[in-house]
């Protein structure tokens, strides 16, 4: 509802010029009738504040009959406010009652829609089951192969992992025997080392032998046993040789992946 605007009437107050004039013309008749000599000064001045009262007064009608013309046409701008207004409602009115009545007709429709969509939901979740469950009966030896399938599966998987655990251990035993048989490698070469330093000595104490005939039975000597050394350094070396043409392992054969 529309808040009626109230119209501001404008203050009439009298200000205190106007009281004391109006006390003044109230005492004057008591003055007139106590007083034996009337004052010409004092008439003077209450017929002055008299025409003044009279003026103020003519001003406040003057004022008042301005207000209520304001408030008159205040009043039929409000009137015609009003119409305006409850025509609108009115209008307003028509189209709502309209509009109710399309909307029953929409809700109807779509309540007519809902019951068909409803009914079409439940026939197609009704052949949904069905078709689950010939999908299902059909389905029940392929399932069971496929168990069966994924059970050897995890078997051999197992057994995947059992086999390289032990060849992860035969890895490990590789390594240390080839470390072994590098440690053996190593020292034959230094024997061979020192075997090529003998001969070269032999080779110098040859050639000062052919020189030096005067030391051939103290040579021969030392050439005898340098001999038996060099001889003794050649069994050594053949002997580990064998050792490590014997302790290379075999290749192991590779699994197929």
């Amino acid at each position: 509802m529309d808040k009626r605007i109230e119209p501001e009437l404008p203050s009439i107050t009298p200000d205190l010029d106007q009281v004391e004039a109006f006390k003044d013309s109230l005492k004057q008749p008591n003055n007139k009738t106590s007083a034996p000599k009337p004052d010409t000064k004092q008439d003077t001045t209450t017929n002055k504040k008299v025409g003044m009262v009279n003026w103020l007064s003519l001003l406040s009608i003057v004022g008042l009959a301005a207000a209520g013309v304001g408030l008159y046409q205040q009043n039929a701008a409000t009137q015609a406010q009003l119409l305006a207004s409850t025509q609108r409602i009115a209008e307003l009115e028509q189209t709502l009652s309209a509009t109710d009545e399309e909307m029953d007709l929409s809700a109807g429709a779509m309540q007519a829609k809902l019951t068909a969509l409803t009914e079409r939901t439940d026939e197609l979740w009704s052949q949904m089951d069905k078709l689950w469950a010939s999908a299902w009966r059909r389905n029940q030896s392929e399932i069971k192969q496929l168990e069966a399938q994924a059970n050897n599966a995890a078997k051999s998987q197992t057994s995947m992992a059992t086999t390289l655990e032990s060849l992860s251990q035969s890895q490990t035993e590789l390594t240390l025997k080839l470390s072994l048989l590098e440690e053996q490698q190593q020292a034959a070469a230094r024997l061979k080392d020192q075997i090529a330093t003998l001969n070269s000595s032999v080779d110098q104490l040859k050639s000062q032998a052919q020189s030096r005939d005067s030391k051939q039975i103290e040579i021969g000597g030392t050439l005898a046993q340098i001999e038996m050394t060099q001889t003794a350094l050649t069994e050594k070396l053949e002997r580990l040789e064998r050792k490590v043409t014997s302790a290379t392992p075999a290749q192991p054969p590779q699994g197929n992946n």
